[in-house]
């Protein structure tokens, strides 16, 4: 990796702040961010965790991503989780080195429809979730933000700067903690806790829908949990803390207030996109 790029952390500990989806409205991100100033003593010091789906749906797409890229170089105790948007967004872009040898083309199979409509440039052995990408994710504000055409690949790849897809590149699937667990969906009931953890920290692209990323059917913890789950991916009307478990998105990316939590008090923040302020 580039001397001027840290590696996202994966292994933290002590007090975090922890940020539900962001999904392009940098104006809460950024209001978020002065309530910890003024209410978090020692803030500077204290872990902040974004967890996943920073693009789309919201109006300024570009603009989130170049400030969480420039926490990620300036700001030591932020790091940040692989969101299913962020998946489907780095699958499109062609930022992850995939397995050798294996074929993706039976992934083409399961678009539905509608996914088929959009006239993607170049998806040569392109996985599934990529090939979803423009429709199935809400994407057309992120290409209205870069000023890409809707669907051309090519196109937003050479407007994209390499920090971004750096920044893509670099996002892990869990970030541990000695009491908590983060990822971006949530951990299967079908898997031991164990079993959980290490296929997240896999990150296998051979997969077609990694569950932990986006199945929506996730609120539980599993019955062995070793510690908290936090998540977030699914939108709730506020937080929810459950047993071994914490939700934090109430956005979804559909112009509704960003939560944060702090951990371990469970204070919780909130920010309201601006033009819900007016």
């Amino acid at each position: 990796m580039s001397k001027q790029y840290s590696e996202m952390a994966t292994e933290i500990s002590g007090d975090v702040i922890v940020i539900g989806d962001v999904h392009g409205y940098l104006d809460s991100v950024k209001d978020l961010f002065r309530q910890f100033e003024e209410n978090i003593p020692d803030f500077e010091n204290t872990w902040v965790v974004f967890l996943g789906d920073y693009s789309d749906r919201g109006p300024n797409s570009k603009e989130t991503l170049e400030f969480l890229v420039d926490l990620w170089k300036n700001r030591p105790k932020t790091t940040f989780l692989m969101g299913n948007h962020d998946l489907a967004f780095s699958l499109f872009l062609g930022l992850l080195e995939l397995p050798k040898n294996y074929d993706y083309e039976p992934h083409k199979s399961h678009l539905k429809t509608r996914e088929k409509k959009v006239e993607i440039p170049q998806t040569d052995n392109m996985p599934l979730q990529g090939l979803r990408y423009p429709i199935a994710y809400s994407a057309q504000n992120t290409f209205i933000s870069y000023g890409a055409k809707f669907g051309n690949n090519n196109e937003l790849n050479e407007i994209v700067s390499e920090d971004v897809k750096q920044f893509y590149r670099s996002l892990p699937w869990i970030i541990n903690h000695p009491k908590y667990n983060f990822v971006h969906g949530g951990f299967s009931k079908e898997m031991t806790y164990e079993e959980n953890v290490e296929q997240l920290e896999k990150k296998d692209l051979t997969l077609i829908r990694p569950v932990w990323l986006c199945e929506r059917n996730l609120k539980d913890a599993p019955k062995d949990a070793k510690k908290t789950i936090v998540s977030g991916h699914v939108s709730y009307p506020e937080v929810q803390f459950l047993t071994n478990r914490i939700l934090v998105d109430t956005t979804g990316g559909y112009n509704k207030f960003v939560s944060a939590v702090h951990l371990p008090t469970n204070k919780v923040f909130r920010a309201f996109p601006d033009e819900e302020k007016n």
